[in-house]
């Protein structure tokens, strides 16, 4: 789900590694959970209402490939990544080829280069936001939708809690958002209470 973060990344020096670091880091969790889907279970429905666990992963490779875009400088699309324009034969390949480029690409970027955005031209780092904390979400959301729960990485978690938390309630529940927020359990982790927070059911049973 890509969102608006009013200020978010504005400076550089150690900003900028740090949105080149999470930017690997999120390509490289959501392979590691895309892989571990078994082969019977690509069509069965994902955890997000009207999509399969192909439909979902078919989006985020969207997202990962906007990514990669947005490094190398090419023709960036606005529009939230519709599942049937990324489908596959094979996604982790897939995604290893997109992971291969963002490694080659990343050393040499200008995150001061400006970039088009949902909220017009931009400087690079910041027009990552919205499909790296995408990767993120979504990666819990392919193990999710096989009922698991898991723990997003530390840094992918404050980065993702960093963009969503500080939003008014009407810019993150808007229509083509996130849904209402979801109980949660007293002993909920910090992950569990933020994709509860985003609308995710985080039931155990």
């Amino acid at each position: 789900q890509q969102r608006q973060r009013r200020g978010l990344l504005h400076t550089a020096g150690p900003m900028t590694a740090q949105m080149s670091v999470r930017a690997g880091e999120a390509m490289d969790y959501l392979i590691e959970a895309v892989e571990q889907i078994p082969p019977e279970s690509w069509d069965q429905p994902s955890n997000l209402a009207g999509w399969s666990i192909r439909d979902l992963v078919g989006h985020v490779t969207g997202s990962a490939a906007k990514i990669v875009a947005l490094v190398e400088g090419g023709e960036i699309w606005q529009q939230p990544s519709e599942p049937d324009d990324w489908k596959c034969e094979d996604p982790p390949t897939r995604l290893r080829e997109l992971a291969t480029r963002l490694r080659d690409a990343l050393p040499g970027a200008d995150m001061d280069a400006m970039r088009p955005s949902p909220q017009g031209e931009v400087p690079l780092r910041r027009a990552l936001t919205y499909p790296v904390s995408d990767l993120a979400l979504h990666s819990w959301d392919v193990y999710r939708s096989q009922g698991r729960l898991v723990e997003l990485p530390e840094d992918l978690l404050a980065f993702c809690r960093e963009l969503v938390e500080p939003l008014p309630e009407e810019m993150l529940r808007r229509p083509g958002g996130f849904g209402p927020a979801q109980p949660a359990p007293e002993d909920a982790t910090p992950t569990t209470r933020l994709m509860a927070y985003l609308g995710r059911s985080v039931d155990r049973s």
